[in-house]
């Protein structure tokens, strides 16, 4: 139900709030706006194997429209001005709130092979 105005805000801001991630690899260019393209590789879970960056990911595009999705959803979910430990309406009564997180589940998992977790990605076992 959002308006092209509100939908053209939430990709923006999806788009920096998944920009400041740390990830793999490194900028083509050291002028461009944004982390993405990038040149690099990754461990594609889905294909099982390597991928080569060459262009942005589609799993890069897929996190952006899912978290522009659930900001639209989630009104005031950047909003930190505190937070609720209980609340009491007439006999019902709700403990142990939790807000939604800004990066949802589904987001975490699209962009989870292109971070840069600060290790080694590599394996070994011991036989």
């Amino acid at each position: 139900s959002a308006d092209a105005t509100q939908k053209a805000q939430a990709l923006v801001t999806a788009t920096a709030i998944l920009d400041d991630q740390r990830w793999i690899g490194t900028a083509v260019s050291d002028s461009q706006n944004l982390s993405f393209p990038r040149d690099g590789e990754y461990f594609d879970p889905r294909v099982g194997a390597s991928v080569i960056l060459s262009a942005v990911p589609t799993r890069i595009l897929t996190a952006v429209y899912e978290l522009a999705s659930h900001l639209l959803n989630n009104d005031n979910i950047q909003d930190d001005t505190g937070t609720v430990d209980s609340m009491s309406i007439g006999a019902i009564s709700l403990t142990t709130i939790r807000k939604a997180n800004l990066i949802p589940g589904i987001v975490k998992r699209a962009i989870r092979p292109l971070l840069d977790v600060g290790g080694n990605y590599s394996w070994w076992r011991a036989n």
